[in-house]
């Protein structure tokens, strides 16, 4: 009786633990950039879904170069240089280029502007996927068929999901000390406060800005790139993840790293859940824990801002 109970929770744990690792590097990167700039870029999540194209195209390059001359350890390896450093340093040169035609001249201005302007983005960045890879469903499941499945209290689960969850468990940790100990990590959380008097020091701010924003758009490509051996990437991914994002920013609070994982792992586990009990409320239970969280603390779990 008891193994049996494991056997049906343990998977429904680990895809909420999973769905939660993709959700805090989407979610944490539009934290950061929206701390650093006051700018919330809901198109954030497209670059998410950027990743994940991305990826699949680097999958399926290295396999067709050297898949079939190499063992499987050199041939993960390389999937892992494809899609930790190759994927999010294109999709971070795409957004670079974004930033400087299209999010720019948003700073400064209300919120419901820019969230209706980077809304928009999402729908032509969506149509331009659409435009290179075609409407069908893309995948890429090499790497997670190399890893294959391990056996659960009878349960057989695949290895995928569990290696992203270490990963980003250790990003997590890197982040927390580039924030905590190195000094681009301290000037980034001094210019959240104000970054007016940080520039009166002589820092310049626009490149603290700039790397700031990179380190956030390679967050969310490589979300996209862990997400997709695990699922397909279809469009309309990006509206469904936005949804999410922004629940994410909501409930753990603007600009908070701990409140990023602590929302991340919240909304893992009862998107999780609730699709296995009551797939009906899946998206709604969502929303009734960000209207709970705004009556109860407008500024989210760990948030100083109001949302």
């Amino acid at each position: 009786m008891v193994a049996d109970i494991l056997s049906q929770q343990i998977p429904i744990i680990l895809n909420a633990l999973f769905l939660a690792a993709v959700l805090f590097l989407l979610g944490t990167g539009l934290s950061i950039i929206y701390g650093m700039l006051n700018f919330l870029n809901l198109a954030h999540a497209a670059f998410l879904m950027l990743g994940a194209y991305v990826a699949s195209t680097v999958v399926s390059q290295t396999v067709g170069i050297i898949g079939g001359s190499v063992g499987e350890v050199v041939l993960f390896a390389a999937f892992m240089v494809g899609m930790i450093v190759v994927v999010p340093a294109i999709v971070s040169a795409v957004g670079l280029g974004m930033e400087q035609v299209m999010f720019k001249p948003l700073y400064g201005l209300e919120d419901d502007y820019q969230l209706l302007a980077t809304f928009g983005v999402i729908l032509m960045m969506e149509d331009g996927m659409k435009f290179i890879w075609g409407g069908l469903p893309v995948s890429a499941t090499e790497p997670s068929n190399i890893l294959g499945s391990i056996d659960i209290v009878g349960s057989t689960y695949p290895v995928w999901p569990i290696f992203a969850i270490a990963l980003t468990a250790v990003i997590a940790g890197v982040l927390y000390y580039f924030f905590e100990e190195t000094r681009l990590g301290k000037i980034t959380l001094a210019m959240a406060e104000d970054d007016e008097i940080v520039g009166v020091t002589g820092i310049n701010t626009r490149r603290v800005h700039l790397q700031v924003y990179v380190i956030g758009i390679a967050l969310a490509a490589l979300g996209g790139a862990l997400y997709l051996p695990n699922a397909s990437v279809t469009t309309g991914m990006a509206l469904q993840f936005v949804i999410l994002a922004f629940a994410v920013l909501v409930i753990g609070g603007l600009g908070s790293l701990k409140g990023a994982i602590a929302a991340s792992l919240l909304i893992g586990f009862m998107r999780a859940f609730s699709s296995y009990y009551v797939p009906q409320l899946e998206l709604a239970i969502v929303f009734l824990l960000m209207a709970a969280v705004m009556l109860i603390k407008p500024t989210g779990m760990f948030g100083d801002i109001e949302v």
